[in-house]
């Protein structure tokens, strides 16, 4: 009698080979998921984006170039070329005191626009003064350091008689009046041909 619960040998070879095709399945399908996962988890390298260029310093702002002084205006009533003229060379290193019988006020001071060096090279005034000069004379009275002004022009060929010097003298009643004229050229020739030597300017740069 063929015992039916033992496995033949036939039936046991069958056995082990259909076990282990099994396996070599389940180990191959093990091998390709371990594989693909290995490619899935794979990390591509990471690009790093360099850092910006730092921006330039922007460039210093140039210094502000200082305000022009303002433009000078005469005394109301006096020429325009007088404009600013206490600001040039004084002759007179003091006030020249009141002199009885002297013209142009009593206290004066006397200005010329030009230079120290120009008209008294080598620190001795020369004569005559340069072409273009102008004098501008004070004189007091009454509390008004400028009551009166006195001009002397000098203008090549204006007068070769009188040094070519052109003379005008201005006055004002108060210091809030304007300048209004006194006197000119002929009135002025016959005191000022005293100072000839001295191109007809009574003043001497002093100091």
């Amino acid at each position: 009698m063929l015992d039916l619960g033992s496995p033949s040998p036939r039936r046991w070879l069958l056995l082990a080979m259909i076990a282990a095709l099994s396996a070599g399945v389940l180990v191959a399908g093990c091998g390709g998921d371990d594989g693909d996962s290995a490619a899935a988890t794979t990390e591509a390298p990471t690009e790093t984006t360099p850092d910006p260029a730092p921006e330039p310093d922007p460039e210093p702002e140039p210094p502000a170039e200082p305000d022009p002084p303002p433009t000078p205006k005469p005394d109301p009533g006096l020429p325009e070329d007088t404009a600013g003229f206490r600001d040039g060379l004084k002759l007179n290193s003091a006030p020249i005191p009141p002199n009885a019988g002297a013209p142009h006020g009593e206290t004066k001071n006397v200005y010329v626009n030009q230079t120290r060096e120009t008209i008294a090279p080598g620190g001795t005034q020369a004569f005559p003064y340069p072409d273009g000069s102008i004098v501008v004379k004070t004189g007091s009275r009454g509390g008004d350091d400028a009551a009166i002004v006195a001009i002397m022009r000098k203008v090549a060929g204006a007068d070769p008689e009188h040094g070519d010097w052109e003379f005008i003298e201005f006055s004002r009643s108060a210091t809030s009046d304007p300048y209004t004229v006194l006197a000119q050229d002929a009135v002025c020739w016959t005191c000022h041909a005293g100072a000839t030597d001295s191109d007809w300017v009574f003043t001497r740069l002093e100091g």
